[in-house]
């Protein structure tokens, strides 16, 4: 891992900015890996570079720390949400493109170290990179500071800027759903294809649990199970 004087002062800066602790030795180390992409980590070839040189496990640990925080924080926030509403909000919030947006407010690209051929595509602007940096930093707050502080700064520099939607994407709500309660993924199947090739219309059940919960139909299978999502959320909702 690179400690140039100009890498750690460009580090307690952003920690700074961010209002975080002052880092010492441990926690600038911590943010340091944060930030550094396990491209760049093993195309230095760094000791270790898999598991500890590079944000691989502190974005591990973020993304429980990130959940937790989003949970505990809409469950003040909606009294009267049932279990799903609540699960759809979440899902929002701790999504790939949630995160990436917060990163990128957040200004991190400059300091994402990246191996050459990230760096040549503009890894660093990529969401899936990003929301993964969001999540170790988070890790990296977490273990240098406390839970206290990594709720804190989620709630101040995610949750207070991310948009919530009222409802996320159907399929993505009810998949966690499905995998919160009943420990398994819905499942979708093709009821009823009618019309010409050129103008085919799909009906679409889909079942959670044992049971039925919704049908849908579009003229493309992805539109008809997006459907069939809903209305299983919503009898899911009125349920819980």
């Amino acid at each position: 891992m690179t400690h140039n004087l100009a890498r750690r002062r460009a580090i307690r800066a952003f920690a700074k900015r961010l209002r975080l602790r002052p880092p010492g030795v441990r926690g600038a180390a911590l943010l340091d890996a944060a930030l550094t992409h396990d491209s760049f980590a093993n195309e230095r070839g760094m000791a270790g570079a898999s598991a500890s040189s590079s944000n691989e496990r502190l974005e591990f640990l973020g993304d429980a720390v990130i959940g937790h925080v989003v949970a505990h924080a809409l469950f003040q926030r909606y009294p009267d949400d049932s279990e799903g509403a609540l699960s759809r909000r979440r899902a929002a919030l701790v999504s790939r493109d949630a995160l990436a947006g917060t990163a990128r407010r957040i200004d991190v690209a400059p300091l994402v170290l990246l191996g050459k051929g990230e760096a040549a595509t503009r890894g660093e602007q990529r969401p899936s990179i990003l929301a993964g940096v969001m999540e170790a930093l988070v890790g990296a707050v977490y273990l240098g500071e406390g839970f206290a502080a990594a709720e804190r700064f989620v709630r101040r520099e995610h949750l207070a800027h991310a948009e919530e939607p009222e409802s996320a994407d159907p399929k993505t709500a009810l998949q966690e759903y499905a995998q919160s309660r009943f420990k398994r993924p819905p499942t979708y199947a093709v009821t009823l294809e009618s019309g010409p090739a050129h103008a085919k219309t799909f009906t679409i059940s889909v079942s959670v649990g044992d049971r039925v919960m919704g049908t849908g139909t579009g003229p493309t299978k992805k539109q008809a199970q997006a459907q069939a999502a809903a209305q299983a959320l919503r009898k899911l909702s009125a349920q819980t």
